[in-house]
């Protein structure tokens, strides 16, 4: 199931790549009507859609949804045949989305068949959700949302079989700085806005060091960082513009605003200081943290059934990635934990792979959890 899935490309279409996911979404419809599902793609935008199939429950339990994204990075820097397949001595299958996050789509839909072969009838009703475009602006989860409920709900990042509780949001926002153009050949009648942008650049190591203060339990401190930088037209003229995107990783609890408002104060000081320093910001995306209580009873589910499989205790974490549990929590008020196969350090690396032992595990405690909610 994970060979196959990982030979299918489907990466983003924001990547500027053609096919998008709906090789995939198709294969995934098929494989879940065959469990016996009601299977469906949702039509989520152009031709783009969600792999959604439903095993209806007695009516007695409560209903439970397995979420995956099935669309990848790109593949551009990859030393290694992204769409290959192929597993090493160590029993590690290579591949683009292999552990981002294939590994758990294929242990979830496999724990799914496991409890179909063996004629498993639930109490509660069982949803999977192979949602498109998570690597950009999650809008398959946002759509499924829209539709679709549940008791609580799964999302199976790559967690290395942890039981994940939190994980942080991110705000993206973009600074414009204004300068004066003139000629190369004098410069002093100009006003440098790219040499004038570095000097936000430079305050952004002590917006990281002003969050030490700021620490969660499982995730730790904020994050900030300059992601993308833009300025002038050619060699010989001081440019007039420079535009610099940031992107800060928020904590539960923090709001979206929070990144405008200490670049603007930022901003504030360095005029006092240089008056021809003149800059704007605006807030681009956001999306929210995240975070769930050990006593959920999803979570119970989860770790109880980790213990019944591995016979150890599982291990709680926060992960340093976004992922759309934030949009089934926090929006949907579906109580979410996070689990699932893989390791996020190889996750969009130039050789991705994913441990096949982990992802036979994380099929034994999917269908484990799943028979525990849904009774």
């Amino acid at each position: 199931m994970l060979a196959e899935l990982v030979k299918i490309d489907s990466v983003n279409p924001f990547e500027k790549r053609t096919g998008g996911e709906g090789e995939i979404a198709e294969f995934i419809r098929k494989k879940l009507s065959s469990y016996g599902m009601a299977a469906t793609l949702q039509k989520v935008r152009g031709t783009r859609a969600n792999a959604v199939g439903i095993l209806r429950g007695s009516g007695e339990g409560k209903s439970l949804m397995l979420n995956g994204h099935i669309d990848t990075v790109g593949v551009q820097s990859m030393v290694i045949d992204p769409f290959g397949a192929k597993v090493d001595s160590k029993g590690q299958l290579h591949g683009r989305g292999a552990s981002d996050m294939k590994g758990s789509v294929a242990s979830m839909m496999a724990a799914i068949k496991l409890l179909a072969d063996e004629g498993v009838r639930l109490k509660g009703d069982l949803i999977f959700t192979g949602v498109i475009d998570e690597e950009y602006l999650s809008i398959g989860t946002a759509a499924v949302i829209r539709k679709y409920r549940s008791d609580a709900a799964i999302v199976g990042e790559p967690t290395s079989l942890n039981v994940g509780l939190a994980h942080r949001g991110y705000v993206w926002a973009e600074v414009e700085v204004k300068g004066k153009a003139s000629h190369g050949s004098v410069p002093e009648k100009g006003v440098d806005a790219i040499v004038e942008m570095g000097r936000l650049i430079s305050e952004i190591p002590s917006l990281q060091e002003g969050y030490r203060g700021l620490k969660h339990p499982l995730l730790g401190n904020p994050k900030i960082h300059a992601s993308v930088i833009e300025g002038g037209t050619e060699w010989a003229m001081v440019p007039e513009s420079c535009r610099l995107r940031v992107e800060r990783r928020t904590l539960p609890g923090e709001e979206g605003d929070i990144l405008v408002e200490e670049l603007e104060r930022t901003i504030a000081e360095i005029s006092k200081k240089h008056p021809t320093f003149r800059a704007t910001v605006k807030k681009f995306f956001e999306q929210e943290p995240m975070e769930i209580s050990r006593k959920e009873a999803v979570v119970k589910a989860v770790a109880s059934s980790y213990s019944d499989v591995t016979g150890k205790l599982p291990k709680y974490v926060g992960v340093t990635y976004w992922a759309d549990a934030a949009l089934l929590a926090n929006r949907a008020k579906i109580p979410t934990v996070l689990f699932g196969p893989g390791d996020i350090r190889v996750a969009h690396s130039a050789d991705e792979y994913v441990s096949l032992e982990e992802v036979e595990l994380g099929t034994r405690i999917f269908a484990a959890a799943i028979r525990k909610y849904c009774e």
